[in-house]
Order: structure tokens, then C-alpha cells, then sequence
């Protein structure tokens, strides 16, 4: 075992200017003749951090901290590599570096190549803020020089998806890598080629535009959004994406970029998770939360409130019946600032009166999704045990061969583990672009193989059922974790086109076109009308019925 430990303080050359500011792009992208580098790389390592980084510009703040700015101080990142000719594979995609402070880390896979002063290293790597979802994205460039010795270590967040705190962040660093053999190396390995083997073949934008004249792409980037969001669109297999912007060029590890779900996790872990479940314990939708999570029984009796009706948030239970005025409300912080299960089903469970019957009115709520979560957590104690992420969901997302940027999510800091449900996984851009596929009309067959086929029908406004309950305007439901927007007037079309599609906060957004085309948009200008996508859509194919 060889240790390779390098203290990277009186740099020298290339190194000392770039202590002077953030670098380019160019800096972390591999030259186009890039080859795999003699020797093996694999081992642990290990990145630590001074009090604060070198250099920080804030770009928008909206709760800076009175005093010390305890933000700037982040965790140690360790992961373990495994190496694949060229490519470095992280082995823990989740939980990257140690917990401390305001974040943790998380690392892509990367590539490495011979350089003039030794290999390059260069990592896509992301700061996450602890017990929320806002992803800082940037890059980690290690040099080693021919004698084994890190010579330096570079790192530089130039990205987000994060509406309320954007900022560009970069330092020198302390490195060690320790050269060992890593014990799931093959299984890290596998799992990596049989992902990539599986993504959608990608394509940039102009080139359908180029094959279909009349595509707007600049109705598609509005639609996205604002100029620094990842996204595409998907036409018959094919991932056609927007450059991959970062503050500093393009990037050029967008594959394995961190992107965060926040409420298209209601659709993903809350909506499947009881359509999953349904399918294994027929009748479990019909129960009343009230049979399942003691917590809710001393309050307000539940006992008419069914699982199903918390994942339509009709549970009868607000405050303001106008539209996001309980969700926006100052009181809900204590619920998402919150750490423990215990403390989160208190405000879930006391939070809202009781003003209509369950089932009649759509009142937005993430409480909600987390006591549907909370239910189902009981639910599978019930049964045989189980997680209901790791041991439900998880499961599907692997048989799918996505990437382990989704085999963990958020969960409470606490004995409980408990998913948040409402907000809280990663994803990468083709996760997005497939799981679209996967959940438009021609993955039926492979829909109703997993999930119950009445609700999983329901929620993606299949002919003859569609429906749900209105959901702030009368072009949007709301249907089982699933939002469906009428598009017949941006068309010109004589019937509704009920559109499904998954949204999350800041600007996130996966469209299920019911002509089988997929947009989807990583954003964070507050932007949820993705609208001028579908004329995008219906240029690729007719959207309107006779």
C-alpha cells in the first residue's frame, strides 16, 4: 500500500494562479486525444478544507446569517474510487463526505488522464445542504505527480439548483490518497457500465432542430426557464439536450451532475411508493392514516382520512383553501426546518383544522406526503418489514439500471431514518429523461408490472381515466401525487389534452406529453410554466384529437 499525502500550502507556478480566482472550464475538461493513464489510481481519498474557501461570491442570499457565516465552512469529503481505464467511479454516490456543519458531499463518476506535470484528476462533485434538497454544483481537479505525490488539489462550485442561496465558491485543498484496493471494485464497476449501457443516446438540441425546422428552441428555453437550467427533450429514445451551463463554460461531467427532486418526489417516492404497494398489499389505499400512525390519533380524529387521500392532499385539513397559501405560510417552517420524525409529525399531524369532508377539496400540503410516508413506513412493519424507499423503491429504480444518484434519499436525523417522501432525491439528467420514457404511454405494459394499473392509470390521465381534483385553476388536477395541465389552448386544440407531468420547487419540471415526447427542466428562477415546451412537442407529433 503505497500513501500518497501532500500539505498544499507555498504553491508554486500554475498552481499559485489559481489560488487567484476561479478557473474556466478548460481547466476540468479532458483534452480530446485524453488517454487512460499508466497505473492504477484506485483507493480512498481524502479532501479537507481550511476554516473557509479561498475565494466565495455570493450571488443572491435570502437568509445570510447575522453573525460568522457558519456556511463556509465545509465537511471533509472521503469516498473511495474504483478505476475503469480511464474513468474514476465513486463508491458511495450517497454520503460521500462526513456530516458537519450545513452540508454534505456528493461525488460523480470521473476521468483521468496524463498530463505535462503528472495525471489529472478530475472529479463532479456537489456541496448539498443538510435536511433540504439544493444542490451546489462544481468540480474537484487533482494533480499527481510522477514520484505519487498529490501535487494539488483544486476545487470550484460554479452552479446550483437552489432558488433562495447561489453562490461561486473555489480553494486549494488538502488531499490524501491512499492507494489501496477498494472492496466492491467490480460490483462498482458493473453497476457503472450497465448504467451507461442503458441511458438514452444523446443529442444536442440544434440537431433536431436542424431534422424538424419549425422546433422553437427558444420557446423550449423559456420553458426551462432561465439560462443556467439543464434541460431536454426526449423524442422517440433520444435524450436532445441543452448545453449544460455552468458560470465558469459548459460543463463537461453534465452526466453525472447531482440534480435535486424537491416535490417531484411526491410523484416519485409518495405517488409510487403507494401505487408499489398497493400492487403487493391490494386494499392498503383504502386505509385510514389514523390505523397506522398512532401519532395523528390524539389529535383531530383521522380515522375517515384514507391513504390515498393524503397523497391527492385531500384530507380535508387547512387552513386557506386559496391556492399555496397554507404551504407558503411562515408557520409551515418549523415542519421543513425540523430534524426528528417525532418533531415533523407533530406539526403534521396538529397542523391544519379540519374544513371539509376528506376527498372533496385539493389543498396543497408537503405535511401530507411526509404522513403518507409515515403511514407507509407502518405499513410495512405490519407486513414483513422493510424500508420504504430502500426495500420498495429502490428496487425499481435498479431494475430500471438507473444511476446511484438515486439509490438513497433525504430522511430525518434521527433513530427513524424516516424518507421525507415530499422532497429529497437526486437524480442525474438521463435518470430524468428515462423515468420520463418509462412513464409515458409506451411504458405501460412495464407500468401496470409494478405498480396497481387503476392508480398508476389514473395519475397519468390514460383514456378514459382521466380526472382528479382541481387544482388552483381549472387547466390543472391533481391526481394521486401527479400533477395533468389541459394544453388544448396553447394548441388551438378542439378537446382537452391532459398532460401529466411531475414539478418541484424553484422551476423543476418532468412533462409526460400524451404524444409520448418528454421535456424536463432543472431550474431555479421560480418558473413553473413550461407551457411553450409543448408546442415543441406537438411540432414533433400532433397532440390535438379530432
Amino acid at each position: 500500500m503505497l500513501t500518497l499525502c501532500v500539505a498544499l500550502a507555498g504553491f508554486s507556478g500554475a498552481a499559485a494562479a489559481e489560488t487567484a480566482g476561479p478557473l474556466p472550464m478548460a481547466a476540468f475538461t479532458p483534452p480530446p486525444d485524453a488517454t487512460a493513464p499508466a497505473g492504477a489510481l484506485e483507493g480512498r481519498l481524502t479532501v479537507a478544507f481550511g476554516r473557509r474557501p479561498d475565494g466565495v461570491s455570493v450571488l443572491r442570499d435570502d437568509a445570510p446569517p447575522a453573525g460568522a457565516d457558519h456556511r463556509l465552512a465545509w465537511p471533509v469529503l472521503e469516498v473511495d474510487l474504483a478505476q475503469d481505464g480511464d474513468r474514476l467511479v465513486p463508491s458511495v454516490a450517497r454520503r460521500a463526505g462526513t456530516e458537519r456543519g450545513d452540508w454534505d458531499w456528493s461525488v460523480g463518476p470521473g476521468q483521468a488522464w496524463p498530463g505535462p506535470q503528472g495525471v489529472v484528476a478530475v472529479l463532479p462533485v456537489a456541496l448539498r445542504e443538510l435536511n433540504a434538497n439544493c444542490v451546489h454544483n462544481g468540480h474537484l481537479r487533482l494533480t499527481i505527480a510522477p514520484d505519487g505525490g498529490v501535487r494539488t488539489t483544486w476545487v470550484q462550485i460554479g452552479a446550483e439548483t437552489c432558488l433562495y442561496y447561489k453562490f461561486d465558491a473555489w480553494t486549494a485543498a488538502k488531499a490524501r490518497l491512499v492507494r489501496q484496493s477498494v472492496s466492491d471494485r467490480d460490483s462498482l464497476i458493473r453497476r457503472d457500465r450497465e448504467n451507461r449501457a442503458a441511458q438514452a443516446p444523446v443529442a444536442p438540441l440544434a440537431k433536431l432542430a436542424a431534422t424538424d425546422p419549425g422546433l422553437d428552441l427558444q420557446g423550449l428555453a423559456n420553458a426551462a426557464g432561465d439560462d443556467e437550467a439543464v434541460y431536454g427533450l426526449v423524442v422517440d429514445g433520444v435524450n436532445y439536450v441543452a448545453p449544460c451551463p455552468t458560470r465558469y463554460g459548459e460543463d463537461p461531467f453534465c452526466d453525472g451532475r447531482e440534480l435535486p427532486s424537491y416535490s417531484t418526489a411526491k410523484s416519485l417516492v409518495g405517488g409510487l411508493g403507494l401505487m408499489r404497494l398497493e400492487r403487493l398489499q391490494p386494499g392498503l389505499a383504502a386505509r385510514s392514516l389514523e390505523s397506522l400512525v398512532r401519532d395523528c390519533r390524539a389529535s383531530e380524529p383521522w380515522t375517515d382520512v384514507t391513504l390515498l387521500n393524503l397523497l391527492d392532499m385531500a384530507t380535508g385539513r387547512y387552513r386557506s383553501a386559496a391556492n399555496q397559501a397554507d404551504e407558503d405560510a411562515p408557520g409551515t417552517l418549523p415542519f421543513f426546518l425540523s430534524k426528528t420524525h417525532t418533531e415533523k409529525l407533530a406539526f403534521a399531524c396538529r397542523g391544519y383544522p379540519r374544513r371539509a369532508a376528506p376527498g372533496t377539496a385539493w389543498v396543497y400540503h408537503t405535511s401530507d406526503s411526509y404522513l403518507l410516508g409515515a403511514a407507509l413506513t407502518e405499513a410495512l412493519r405490519e407486513a414483513e418489514g422493510g424500508d420504504l424507499y430502500d426495500d420498495v423503491l429502490r428496487p425499481v429504480w435498479r431494475e430500471l439500471r438507473l444511476s446511484p444518484a438515486l439509490d438513497e434519499t433525504r430522511r430525518t436525523q434521527d433513530a427513524s431514518a424516516q424518507p421525507f417522501v415530499g422532497w429529497g432525491v437526486f437524480l442525474r439528467r438521463d435518470d430524468a429523461a428515462r423515468l420520463g420514457m418509462f412513464l409515458s404511454p409506451a411504458g405501460r405494459a412495464e407500468q401496470d408490472r409494478l405498480f396497481d394499473a387503476m392508480l398508476i392509470g389514473q395519475a397519468l390521465q390514460r383514456p378514459g381515466l382521466e380526472g382528479g381534483l382541481p387544482a388552483g385553476s381549472s387547466k390543472l388536477r391533481y391526481t394521486h401525487g401527479f400533477w395533468a395541465r389541459d394544453i388544448s389552448d396553447l394548441l388551438g386544440c378542439p378537446r382537452p389534452v391532459w398532460t401529466p407531468f411531475l414539478s418541484g420547487y424553484g422551476g423543476i419540471s418532468i412533462v409526460l406529453f400524451p404524444n409520448g415526447v418528454v421535456f424536463y427542466a432543472f431550474g431555479d428562477a421560480g418558473r413553473f410554466d413550461w407551457g411553450p415546451a409543448a408546442a415543441a412537442a406537438n411540432t414533433v407529433r400532433a397532440l390535438c384529437h379530432d
